[in-house]
């Protein structure tokens, strides 16, 4: 048993395998930001990119404006005229601009479809949690961006 469980360690640690969109260690700072739109959006926005700012491997340096808007729209209603399914979308506009340059212009957009609840606190909560995990997807997608430019 414990030749067995070396060598699965042995072969697990020394494989080389690593995520593809896993970024430990970003090569950019966020130095100045300005938001626009969905205050909640743009205060998950605004923790990411102060995570950055104490980075010692810095290639680029980045001013960003922030345009967020989140939507939420009714899909589907019952007979008796109630919302029974809905979505919530989160569309980004990011304008990246280097040195008082503008370089790229970014529109990102999650969205998700979800059920109606009787309980409107467990709806606020269930979507409190749906906005944060769009978020974070955006997060993820602003930072692959962002480390690929040269």
């Amino acid at each position: 048993m414990k030749k067995i469980l070396f060598a699965l360690t042995l072969f697990l640690t020394s494989c080389g395998y690593q995520a593809i969109n896993k970024i430990d260690k970003t090569n950019f700072i966020v130095s100045k930001y300005d938001f626009l739109g969905n205050s909640q959006i743009n205060k998950i926005l605004k923790r990411n990119f102060d995570k950055n700012k104490k980075n010692d491997n810095l290639q680029n340096e980045f001013e960003i404006i922030v345009n967020s808007k989140l939507i939420k729209s009714n899909n589907s209603k019952n007979r008796a005229g109630e919302v029974t399914n809905l979505t919530i979308q989160i569309i980004v506009d990011l304008e990246i601009s280097q040195y008082g340059k503008k370089i790229k212009n970014l529109s990102l957009a999650e969205s998700n479809n979800y059920n109606n609840n009787d309980n409107k606190f467990e709806l606020k909560q269930f979507e409190k949690i749906i906005i944060n995990d769009l978020v974070d997807k955006i997060i993820r997608r602003i930072n692959l961006d962002l480390s690929s430019i040269k």
